[in-house]
């Protein structure tokens, strides 16, 4: 695998699928140049490589030096999808790839969009819970990423002086329990453009080509249901 030139800075080709929304982004010379973007709950598999090329349209795939994807917690199809492209984009291209988590991608846009003091992410389940974990005001977490009970999140935004709240999850956890007027709150999905401003600024830091492939964050094991048949063999 070759190296990035390090006399320039990265083209970063980055890729989200790990929430209700699927996005894609080329980032060059410190900042982004092009960018797709389209809510969705489904369907992602669909759009994702065709804004890949879309964004990639005026320089094309051979000037990429490092592919991001987004790596959860999130919707489970949606993450295995954006990281088979980019690990696929990666392996024809031979550039690394780089995992950025979900957690981490909500809790910078919360912060461009003005969110100040520490910050909880609160991530879409689909079931009753939350995906969560807070961050200091230096953006520090707090605790582990948790998959944790709408009682649990109350009582820990208190404990750590919750200042804002940001994610996908936001408006479910606030519409049915009492949230403080003065907290802010950031719904939001997650998207490629803030993934490779996170990518670009870890890779000035590092040497790109030993950065360790992505993988999926996954707080629990994804939903499965046997086939009829099988639950038929199962309950016989």
């Amino acid at each position: 695998m070759e190296h990035m030139n390090p006399s320039r800075r990265p083209i970063i080709l980055s890729l989200d699928a790990a929430g209700n929304a699927c996005s894609a982004a080329l980032w060059a010379q410190a900042g982004i140049v092009a960018h797709r973007f389209e809510a969705m709950e489904r369907g992602h598999a669909e759009v994702l490589v065709p804004m890949a090329e879309a964004v990639v349209a005026e320089t094309g795939f051979s000037q990429i030096d490092l592919v991001a994807v987004s790596t959860g917690p999130g919707a489970y199809t949606g993450l295995r999808i954006a990281i088979a492209v980019a690990r696929g984009l990666g392996l024809a291209l031979g550039v690394p790839v780089m995992g950025i988590g979900s957690l981490d991608v909500h809790l910078h846009a919360a912060r461009r969009a003005g969110a100040v003091g520490p910050v909880a992410v609160l991530l879409e389940t689909k079931r009753s819970d939350f995906y969560f974990q807070a961050f200091g005001v230096d953006n520090t977490p707090l605790f582990e990423p948790a998959v944790v009970s709408a009682g649990d999140v109350k009582g820990l935004l208190a404990e750590k002086h919750i200042a804002a709240l940001a994610g996908d999850a936001v408006d479910r956890f606030a519409g049915a329990n009492v949230v403080a007027d003065a907290m802010g709150r950031y719904s939001q999905d997650a998207d490629a453009a803030i993934v490779a401003a996170l990518a670009a600024a870890l890779a000035a830091q590092d040497d790109i080509g030993k950065i360790p492939p992505p993988r999926p964050m996954y707080l629990r094991p994804p939903d499965t249901t046997p086939p009829a048949a099988d639950r038929q063999r199962l309950r016989g």
